[in-house]
């Protein structure tokens, strides 16, 4: 019998995966058993071969890594997921977990704590990569709603089923709207009838107040809430 632990690896890049394939392969206890280039391959993968770990990108064609952990956590709710990303946003950290993943490493990041993800979310914690760890992301913070499967939990959507809009006022709402559908600061000024300057202050005060830094997370927090479109690598 076995004892090595079966991981599926999901990313539309196949250097991506052949590589971290081989890395993975020579730990004596971890082992390759499938690979998926999208969402919809890995789901129907995961239907037919079994595993003990996902480690999913989640910036992908069609789906997302972020609706793929959704999907996974309704099916398979005790799979243990880790983000393997190019994204070293603590903002795309955030979301990750909060949807269900275990761990969270960069591409840039040390192999080593892909490794050290996988071990730890099979044995139920959590490991996000030093470099988002760096940017003063919380893991103990990281939390759904009690009583709340993760996915369930009110105002975390990636579909816009749902929004929260973390306590912005209507014309915040608004401003990031508009900038997230690609106008600029005077554009946004002249569709609400404001000065450019008012437009800036409000960007700053919408950036403090749901936590973000730049543009890609802007566009990323009001996708992930339910409004906005997908930032682009996010899916069609």
């Amino acid at each position: 019998m076995s004892l090595e632990s079966r991981i599926i690896l999901v990313d539309d890049h196949a250097a991506v995966r052949s590589g971290y394939k081989r890395f993975i392969d020579t730990e004596h206890d971890l082992r390759v058993v499938g690979e998926a280039c999208n969402a919809e391959e890995a789901f129907a993968l995961l239907k037919t071969i079994p595993c003990d770990a996902l480690v999913l990108d989640i910036s992908m064609p069609g789906q997302s890594g972020l609706e793929l952990i959704k999907r996974v956590r309704l099916k398979w709710p005790r799979l243990p997921l880790v983000v393997l990303s190019m994204h070293d946003s603590p903002v795309v950290a955030s979301k990750a977990l909060e949807q269900g993943a275990k761990g969270y490493v960069t591409k840039s990041s040390d192999p080593d704590e892909l490794i050290i993800a996988l071990r730890k979310a099979m044995n139920e914690q959590t490991h996000v990569s030093p470099d988002i760890q760096s940017q003063g992301l919380i893991i103990e913070n990281v939390h759904s709603q009690p009583g709340l499967p993760v996915h369930e939990a009110e105002g975390h959507s990636v579909d816009g089923a749902t929004t929260n809009t973390s306590g912005l006022t209507p014309r915040e709402v608004d401003v990031v709207r508009l900038l997230v559908e690609g106008k600029t600061i005077d554009q946004v000024a002249t569709s609400l009838g404001i000065s450019s300057k008012t437009v800036s202050n409000n960007l700053s005060q919408i950036r403090q107040k749901v936590g973000v830094q730049t543009d890609f997370e802007l566009a990323f927090w009001a996708w992930s809430q339910g409004f906005g479109r997908k930032p682009p690598g996010f899916g069609d």
